[in-house]
């Protein structure tokens, strides 16, 4: 059974989830079904309070569960894909590789040559991927991953008991369970969270967003970074950091941020020549707004 993606979202930023899905109808035309939850009039029952992220998406795993899937690509409300998706990789080989590591979760956006690894290669197949290290943060990824939905609703159970009801975001899902003392969560769960090797997933129009002139500007921001530090200067925004490749490519930090339009990512749209990242976003994001 090809997994689905389960989309979780709220009432005001319906919008923004219909623009992120027809994102991914453009770049991955033959997806699997997507599962929206936190609003209600959809596939999935709304039981909770959608400010409750952690609960909302307990239940919607659960629901999912019941329809017979054990593993989902989870997709938050704002990461829209930013190139073509290795259909192929995604829909065969990544619920394989699953199964076969025993994985919690495997993020789609991997290492590369903008991105270091924090571990040990190791190969699956013929495929490069990477174990993280208990100390890696955001190792219970939502940029996109696959995840274990049996695992992750024990995760949410757990976090839901252990946090207050303020603590139940995505950040403090990804950042405090990623976290050993913090989280409670058993080690076993934490130390089968995977990444894959960015370049050699993608599909080739993916694999191109980091090409030589991009990994060379890459290397001078750093430099500038690292002077400026030195200097106690602050770091200058740089669109080109933030794109990850991978089967499931898109921006980092999501096209929004704060509350608002991710500025980097319009200036990455801009500096790329690509108004197909931005066309009905501005009007998406006033519609939330509204």
């Amino acid at each position: 059974m090809t997994p689905p993606i389960l989309m979780p979202s709220a009432p005001r930023y319906e919008p923004l989830t219909r623009w992120t899905t027809a994102q991914i109808e453009r770049f991955w035309p033959n997806h699997p079904e997507i599962f929206v939850c936190g609003v209600s009039n959809n596939l999935l029952p709304l039981r909770d309070d959608p400010a409750d992220w952690m609960r909302v998406v307990r239940s919607a795993c659960a629901d999912l569960r019941a329809r017979g899937f054990a593993q989902a690509y989870v997709i938050l409300d704002d990461h829209a894909p930013i190139a073509p998706c290795n259909d192929e990789f995604l829909k065969n080989t990544l619920p394989r590789m699953m199964l076969e590591l025993k994985a919690t979760c495997i993020l789609a956006g991997g290492f590369g040559p903008l991105i270091a690894r924090k571990s040990q290669i190791l190969e699956w197949e013929t495929w490069r991927v990477e174990c993280l290290p208990l100390s890696a943060p955001f190792k219970l990824g939502l940029h996109p991953a696959l995840w274990d939905l049996g695992r992750m609703q024990s995760i949410l159970e757990i976090l839901i008991e252990r946090l207050p009801q303020d603590q139940h975001t995505p950040w403090a899902f990804e950042r405090i369970g990623s976290d050993v003392q913090s989280s409670g969560l058993p080690i076993e769960w934490l130390s089968s969270c995977w990444r894959l090797d960015a370049m050699q997933t993608s599909d080739p129009a993916a694999a191109a967003l980091h090409a030589f002139p991009d990994r060379l500007r890459q290397y001078a921001c750093r430099l500038g970074y690292l002077f400026g530090r030195a200097l106690e200067r602050p770091e200058a925004p740089d669109p080109l950091r933030h794109p990850r490749i991978g089967p499931y490519p898109c921006f980092w930090s999501g096209v929004m941020k704060k509350g608002s339009l991710n500025e980097e990512y319009l200036a990455y749209a801009r500096i790329k020549g690509r108004p197909e990242l931005t066309r009905g976003l501005p009007e998406a994001f006033t519609a939330c707004a509204s």
